[in-house]
């Protein structure tokens, strides 16, 4: 028997007029579900502007739930659908909603409810946590405090002001899934709109939509996972929030996975899976 059983296009929020959908991912052992178990709500890649919620799916949310652990991964607006922060409300509202949606289908959780994000997801699951206590007066979640137990971000943007600027390790390189001499785009200012003028204006904008504004002590334990080849969003990023969280007393840990670039296969390998599943149950 697969000791994974997938749930694919559950219901978990409304905006925009329409459904926002996640898959559920929870271990089985037999005919009985592994008790009790934490949630992780984990969120794709694709630079804000696409990817989806299946996204290697059987190579990383599979084994990872298999660990013992309740995954919904949900969708979250693009960002030619609704600019920032439209989807941090939707992380907040997955919060509210997916523990609901496992105990609705008979899984005992453990109460423990965690984030996890790749890429420009990592970015979102970051922001989600460092600004849990923050109101977003008139949005549709103004006034939550949905805070999460733990977060675990795969390769980060951390500061959206330096995404073209970066320093990057010597090696450095671009990940394969990008073709030789194609530019990227500035996805960073489509996320919030902007046009094509820096000026202070935009960025400030930029600066408050960065995790590395937000490094604070209230905070729960935070993991960032990074290759050293990145030049897509260099190891710099997460080094340098790392170190804002460290100044600011929380809890905070940090793996370089040498040889990785961007969203690299070598992700995947079962360290690197095992190490998220234990931050995300809490275990050292």
């Amino acid at each position: 028997m697969n000791p994974v059983h997938t749930e694919t296009d559950v219901v978990y929020s409304e905006a925009s007029g329409r459904a926002l959908r996640c898959d559920l991912h929870w271990p089985v052992s037999g005919s009985d579900y592994v008790s009790p178990v934490p949630i992780a709500i984990y969120l794709h890649g694709g630079g804000w502007a696409r990817g989806s919620r299946a996204d290697r799916a059987e190579e990383r949310l599979i084994p990872v739930a298999a660990a013992g652990i309740a995954i919904a991964s949900i969708e979250y607006r693009l960002s030619d659908e609704a600019q920032w922060p439209a989807q941090l409300h939707d992380v907040r509202a997955a919060l509210d909603a997916v523990p609901a949606l496992f105990r609705e289908r008979g899984v005992a959780l453990s109460g423990r409810v965690t984030l996890w994000g790749c890429s420009a997801g990592g970015h979102i699951a970051l922001m989600a946590a460092l600004v849990s206590a923050e109101r977003f007066t008139g949005g549709p979640d103004a006034g939550r405090h949905a805070t999460p137990d733990a977060t675990v971000a795969w390769f980060p943007p951390t500061d959206l002001t330096l995404m073209a600027d970066a320093p990057a390790s010597p090696g450095a390189r671009m990940p394969a899934f990008l073709p030789p001499g194609v530019a990227v785009p500035p996805v960073e200012r489509m996320l919030l709109g902007l046009g094509e003028a820096n000026d202070d204006t935009s960025a400030s904008l930029l600066r408050a939509a960065s995790p590395i504004a937000h490094a604070s002590s209230a905070v729960g334990p935070v993991l960032l996972i990074h290759g050293d080849e990145d030049a897509m969003i260099p190891a710099s990023h997460s080094e340098a929030l790392r170190d804002a969280l460290l100044s600011a007393d929380a809890p905070v840990s940090m793996i370089l996975v040498r040889g990785a670039t961007h969203e690299d296969p070598l992700f995947d390998d079962p360290a690197v899976l095992g190490a998220t599943a234990a931050h995300l149950k809490g275990s050292p």
